[in-house]
């Protein structure tokens, strides 16, 4: 089935069955710039401790080496301390890593256990399969967004490193090593900063998008949401949320329908039915959209946003509502009626009449009850409705 067929919003059901198959979205470059961000900053609060830790290292490694130079078991020892003091230096850094890890994820997707996810799948040793995702749009992005990085990383190092040059040149000509360090430990922090800021906009954009793909592969057609229903018509909120979900796609289609219409009839504020009529493809108008109370209000504005004619007739916009359904053409009894609503609008926009061209334009019809000239140009709210 095409991409073009799916058209509709995917349902809760369909989504809740992607996530437990392990199809969700989340921004891989959004976790990243987190993680950098987050271990500089620790790096830069922790920096001090690092500092002494390493120093006291060195000491007593040097303070050892004596000792282990004597036997072997004092090598062994030296081994273990170093080992240990690594571990104590490194312990905050991989604990926050973890911690980072895992919140990113858990924030953009939720709690999440699927085992499917990680069950073999043939399909993925497939390589005409694996040689035609080379080539697909995923991996065209994934390569804009990589080139894109490398740019604004470039940049950002040109533009801190120039900035910190004659600082680095006039330390480089003096013997102050300590100065020197803290100038180059100011030019790290403030390149990190400046790209941490970049990645996490990138990030964000990211995740934006991964958010849209997702929702549009996860697309339905109608089809697949007809099908969806008899599979789980026999779960109460299912069928309240497929049903809702319905009436949502219909409501939208029947508003995206009336600036097309040739007329809308009204009861005037109650019920609005919109009416089109092609001499060449139908054999009678059709209505393309209907409704009563507020959504009537909404084809009536519409209506009158796109310049298609509002004509109130009770009678008529009241037999519509309740005989014909969407899509479907009047039934005879209405032809007549109808008929004259049609012209009326069509005069009023000096548009020619494709049928009926024999009736005379100062002749007034009978009054049938269904839809006179004298209900046609009615357009006074205060008129009887009921």
């Amino acid at each position: 089935m095409g991409d073009e067929d799916k058209q509709f919003e995917a349902t809760p059901h369909k989504l809740k069955k992607a996530r437990e198959e392990g199809q969700v979205f989340k921004s891989k470059d959004l976790s990243t710039a987190v993680f950098l961000i987050v271990m500089f900053a620790l790096l830069f609060y922790l920096a001090p401790f690092v500092w002494n830790q390493i120093l006291a290292m060195f000491i007593l490694i040097f303070e050892q080496i004596p000792y282990a130079s004597i036997e072997e078991v004092g090598w062994q020892r030296l081994m273990l301390l170093t080992v240990k003091a690594l571990v104590f230096i490194l312990a905050p850094f991989i604990a926050v890593a973890l911690l980072t890890a895992i919140s990113t994820d858990f924030l953009q997707v939720g709690p999440l256990i699927a085992f499917k996810a990680i069950e073999p799948k043939v399909d993925k040793l497939n390589p005409v399969k694996g040689f035609k995702n080379i080539f697909s749009s995923r991996t065209a992005v994934e390569l804009v967004k990589n080139i894109l990085k490398m740019v604004i990383l470039g940049i950002v190092a040109y533009i801190v490193f120039m900035e910190f040059l004659p600082k680095l040149l006039t330390l480089g000509e003096s013997e102050n090593i300590f100065a020197l360090i803290a100038v180059l430990g100011q030019l790290l922090l403030k390149f990190s900063i400046l790209s941490g800021i970049a990645f996490f906009i990138i990030g964000g954009g990211d995740f934006l998008f991964q958010r849209w793909k997702f929702m549009k592969d996860q697309k339905m057609s109608f089809k697949e949401i007809k099908d969806e229903f008899k599979q789980t018509e026999g779960d109460p909120m299912v069928k309240q949320a497929l049903r809702q979900r319905r009436m949502q796609m219909m409501q939208r289609s029947m508003l995206e329908a009336v600036p097309t219409a040739d007329v809308v009839t009204t009861n005037p504020i109650h019920i609005a039915v919109a009416l089109k009529y092609n001499a060449d493809s139908m054999e009678a108008p059709r209505v393309v959209a209907k409704g009563t109370e507020l959504f009537a209000q909404r084809i009536i504005d519409i209506a009158n946003q796109n310049e298609v004619p509002v004509v109130q007739n009770v009678p008529v916009a009241r037999a519509l509502h309740q005989l014909v359904d969407i899509d479907q053409e009047i039934p005879a009894n209405l032809y007549q009626a109808v008929a004259e609503i049609l012209m009326f609008a069509w005069r009023s926009q000096g548009k020619p009449v494709p049928f009926l061209e024999e009736a005379e334009t100062d002749e007034t019809p009978e009054d049938d009850g269904m839809g006179t000239p004298d209900n046609l140009g009615n357009t006074d709210p205060t008129a009887d409705d009921r």
